[in-house]
């Protein structure tokens, strides 16, 4: 499709509590995926999106950095700025930090097929670091599972997760194999609105390194997590170590607005 006028028409807001570098980001991500801009193709040079909008070089840095961090752009130097490609299989996916959703809805989000196999599942007394974070007693019971993630049946992740069981009900080990946990959740009513996560890198080890296909000490991102429920209640301790090849998390930073 050709750079028309109409394509960059896009309408903004000076008196938006948006700003406006935000209201350009929206309007060109909303170009994106309609399809109104092709994959692959081209943006004009920052000082000609500036002049057709009526806004500064620095407003629309702004936007094609938001977008960039969002993987919706790629700004290569010296070329220009392109909108992203599809993902193509072995494609390092990127996920955003303070994006709460599953491993499933994220790779599939790009373009992939998630799956996840079972490597271990019982039903148990939480250990010290699970009570504490699930607010849990000594006497009662959790889920402990460990899952290979894979997309596209390549493996990404090593997910453990535990879950309080007086709170999920009845789990089978065929419950998540090969599924999402949060749509599991979801469907009992379960569904997390809030999480801390801590993020570390580490290498890996004996253990790691043949169920993810990396060699000892290639790097790794692990991941500590800690989500709840609506009611303030904590559904799930997780920890997670992802190929560092593959996998990547990105993240937007504001300065303090005081």
């Amino acid at each position: 499709m050709s750079d028309t006028s109409s394509t960059w028409a896009i309408p903004l807001d000076a008196g938006s509590a948006t700003p406006v570098y935000v209201q350009v980001a929206q309007g060109l991500a909303s170009r994106i995926e309609s399809g109104q801009l092709r994959r692959g193709s081209a943006l004009p040079a920052e000082r000609d999106l500036a002049a057709t909008l009526g806004v500064s070089r620095v407003t629309i840095r702004q936007a094609l950095a938001l977008l960039s961090q969002q993987g919706l752009l790629a700004r290569r130097h010296g070329s220009g700025t392109f909108v992203t490609p599809p993902a193509q299989p072995g494609d390092l996916p990127s996920r955003p930090l303070a994006l709460l959703a599953s491993f499933s809805e994220d790779v599939r989000s790009r373009g992939q097929t998630p799956g996840a196999r079972v490597l271990s599942f019982e039903r148990a007394r939480p250990n010290a670091q699970e009570a504490m974070s699930l607010a849990l007693s000594p006497s009662e019971s959790v889920y402990r599972l460990r899952r290979l993630r894979t997309a596209n049946g390549e493996p990404l992740a090593i997910e453990d997760s535990t879950l309080p069981a007086a709170l999920v009900g009845d789990l089978t080990e065929q419950d998540v194999q090969d599924a999402s946990l949060y749509a599991l959740l979801q469907g009992r009513g379960l569904s997390p609105v809030r999480a801390i996560r801590h993020l570390r890198a580490l290498n890996a080890d004996l253990h790691l390194s043949p169920l993810l296909g990396v060699t000892v000490g290639a790097a790794l991102l692990a991941t500590d997590r800690v989500s709840w429920l609506e009611s303030g209640q904590p559904i799930e301790y997780a920890r997670a170590h992802y190929r560092g090849d593959r996998y990547d998390f990105v993240m937007e930073l504001r300065g303090d607005q005081r």
